[in-house]
């Protein structure tokens, strides 16, 4: 991977990251940033922004194919990523002792990761809905009081 590749990846994901909510090593700058349509920054260039979007898509298909390939040897699994929210511990010990779903949670918080974890988990969901119905992952949450 090219070093432009990589710092524009490097931008990319710590803006996804964002929605996450800071880490608590971060600092807080005063007020919040301005939208990003007042961004003065440096224009990314179209060809790099069509690599990325690419990068993306191989994300999201290889989440999906590790998804299909975890289901062949009989696991279930979900993955989970940036900071926990305070009933994950709960949540995932429900599932597992109630359905032998796994919980995984990722250490990074990068776009790429998040990615292919949404492909991971939508093939995943659609295997758990028809196994225990289509409610099983939100009646956990709902018990373990996340929503």
């Amino acid at each position: 991977m090219t070093t432009a590749r990589r710092s524009l990846l490097v931008a990319l994901s710590l803006a996804a990251c964002a929605g996450h909510g800071p880490s608590p090593a971060a600092s807080h700058p005063e007020g919040p940033p301005p939208p990003l349509a007042e961004w003065d920054g440096p224009s990314i260039p179209e060809s790099a922004v069509k690599a990325f979007e690419a990068l993306q898509a191989s994300a999201y298909a290889h989440g999906e194919r590790e998804a299909r390939a975890a289901l062949s040897r009989g696991e279930l699994a979900l993955q989970t990523f940036g900071l926990p929210a305070p009933c994950r511990e709960r949540y995932a010990r429900l599932l597992w002792h109630e359905h032998r779903i796994e919980h995984r949670a990722l250490s990074d918080c990068a776009a790429v990761e998040e990615l292919r974890a949404h492909g991971f988990n939508k093939v995943m969901e659609a295997e758990i809905g028809r196994r225990f119905g289509a409610d099983a992952l939100a009646v956990a949450a709902r018990r373990a009081g996340c929503r």
